[in-house]
Parts: C-alpha cells; structure tokens; sequence
C-alpha cells in the first residue's frame, strides 16, 4: 500500500467510514489547490498518486469536489486529471473536461468516443475547442451539444463540423443566432441559412435586434482578443515541470528530433517547447515565445538550421496554441517557407542572432 506524509492508507482502508474517506479527499485536493504553484516535480507526483488512490476509494461527492479544484490549475496531477475526465459521474468529469488545460486532444476525444451527450456537452464547452476535437464533438453530439458549440466562439470550426451545425440551424434558432455571430462561419453561410431556413430564423437572421447583436459580438471579440495574446496561450500550460521532467531525465542525452516528433504528434506542447529549447541550444522562455508566436518565421529558421524533417516541422504547426491560432493556409506558407530555405542560410541567420545577443 501507498504510505505517504499526506495519507496513511493502511489505517484508512481499516476505517469502514466513507466521511473520513471523502474528508481526505477534499482536504487533499484543497492543499493541492493551494500549493500547485510551488510543488515540486516529485510533490505533484505524489499528489497525484494520493488523489488517484483516494478517488478510487470515496464517494461521487467527494470527487466532484475534488474535480472542481483541480480543474482549472495550470500545473495539475496529470494522472488524477485524466481518471476523472473519464469518470461517469458528469460532476465528477464536466470540470476538468470543460476546464482543464492538462487535457490534449488525444484525452478529449477518447472520451467524446467513449462517452454521452453530458461529457461532450461539458467538451464543447472548453474555451479553446481545435477543429479535430470540435468535429468528434459534433459528429457525436445531441442538439444541445451541438448548439453549445455553435455558441463558443472559441471552438474552431471546419467544413465538417459546419455542415452539421448549418442542418440544425436550418430549424433552430438558437444554433442559426450563434452560428450568425461565430468568428469562423462564412457569409456564404449566413447567406444560406437566410434563403433557406425556416421562416423565424430568417426573421432573426435578417432583423436580430441590436442589443442581442452586440452581446454576441462582444462576446466574440473577447475570445478572439485572447486568441490573439501570446501572454494568454503561455499562461495555459506547465512548461516549468515539462523541463524539469526532462532535465531528470537526462537533459541533452535524451532530447531528440525523434522524441520532439513524438510529443508533438501527441500534443504535448510543454514537452515539445523544452525538447526544442535544448536541440536549438536556446532558453526555455525563449522557445515558449516563439513557439506560440502567429509569426513562424524564427522557428522555421531554427528547424531549417537544426536539419529538422518536414514532417516533423508539420507536426509541430500542429501542436499547442498553433493548432488554434494558425489557419491551414498559415501552416502551408511556413511550410513552403521551410522547403525553400537554405541551411546554409539559415544557419547564418542563426550565427548572426547570436552574436547579436553577446554584444548587447
């Protein structure tokens, strides 16, 4: 058994008690909270091994609250988080699953695969939905899923998704208004909806009143604003312990293109930013800032400059803010940009950046 600072599981697992059980549990996940910020790399760990015993061990209540603690900490117990996105019980799982910036694409659309209409409601809820994960939702998701999707101005939504959402606008009000005031619905679609939904719809369409306008549109320049900061796509995500991990691990031993590819196809962003800091040889708040930059151009001359294969670049323009924040035609001109560049050049440009930081 588990024996830590935090819990003593063999008196616990005696104890026939479920209230001490679940007051451990809350006690537990209220320190975390208030401690994740200055926990160690081996703290975290074990907070996570404690809450992901105890989880297993109290009542539905217990791991709700417990959830809505966790949710929204930016260095969280990666364990714990993914065990309770998969929990049945929607208080235990909408919190992370709406909430928690730990959770890849790979986790959110192994659970829109495996579970209901709660748990993809809770999914389309996320602030920053990709267009992968915003499909699956859709594809899988009840009108209302669907229409909360329609209303997040921060999912990303393609061709596939908006077929769907355009069908049910076409006799839904709720999903037309939205999708009236989404950032990424076309005027050809709006144009479409107008000439061929149902008659309230149209109405709405054609003449919705200002004061609901500018509600929507306000809305809607918000989440673009913060799609448009580096500051806030930063904030999102534990690089500190992604170093940390990897500097245990061995550092510049074990960071390879191999184990970069393989982070990023696995969108694991803050490993990807501290495996690319120590191949480029450069600082990791350095690499954060470029990495999550809309202009690519400094990573494309450190890929060139490194010898990076292209597929490799191609699944980094996948990863992270830049699966949010770059267009399809963004991806393709940085990669374009990439097959054109010399090393050669590249690698003076990067001679040339470094000399310019020693004499400063």
């Amino acid at each position: 058994m588990i024996e830590t600072n935090l819990v003593d599981f063999r008196s616990l697992a005696q104890d026939p008690s479920a209230s001490r059980r679940n007051e451990l549990m809350k006690g537990v996940a209220s320190l975390f909270a208030f401690a994740s910020e200055r926990c160690t790399l081996e703290q975290i760990e074990i907070y996570d091994e404690v809450l992901g015993r105890l989880a297993d061990m109290v009542e539905t209540e217990a791991r709700a609250f417990a959830a809505e603690k966790i949710a929204p900490l930016r260095r969280a117990p990666e364990g714990v988080v993914r065990r309770f996105a998969r929990d049945s019980e929607i208080t235990v799982a909408g919190p992370v699953l709406t909430k928690s910036p730990v959770l890849s694409d790979r986790d959110l659309i192994a659970v829109a695969g495996a579970h209901g209409n709660d748990h993809l409601a809770a999914i389309a809820a996320r602030s920053n939905l990709s267009e992968i994960v915003t499909d699956m939702v859709v594809e899988r998701g009840d009108s209302r899923v669907r229409r909360t999707v329609a209303q997040n101005t921060g999912a990303r939504i393609g061709d596939r998704a908006l077929d769907l959402l355009v069908r049910q606008a076409m006799t839904d009000l709720e999903t037309a208004t939205a999708l009236g005031d989404h950032p990424d619905t076309p005027d050809t679609v709006i144009g479409r909806l107008v000439d061929h939904a149902e008659q309230e719809v149209r109405r709405a369409l054609s003449g919705r009143g200002m004061k609901a306008a500018e509600q929507g549109l306000s809305e809607a320049a918000r989440r673009a604003g913060e799609r448009l900061t580096n500051s806030y796509w930063i904030g999102q995500y534990d690089f500190e312990t992604a170093w940390e991990k990897l500097m245990q691990q061995g550092g510049s031993r074990v960071a390879s293109e191999a184990l970069l590819c393989q982070y990023a196809i696995e969108d694991r962003f803050a490993d990807v930013v501290a495996v690319f800091a120590v191949l480029a040889d450069i600082d990791l708040e350095e690499a954060k800032h470029w990495l999550v930059r809309v202009d690519t151009e400094p990573f494309v001359v450190i890929a060139k400059a490194l010898g990076l294969r292209f597929t490799t670049v191609q699944a980094m323009l996948k990863v992270g803010p830049w699966k949010h924040r770059l267009a399809n035609e963004q991806r393709g001109q940085a990669l374009n940009q990439y097959q054109q560049m010399e090393p050669r050049f590249a690698r003076a440009r990067i001679a040339a950046w470094r000399q310019t930081r020693l004499a400063v």
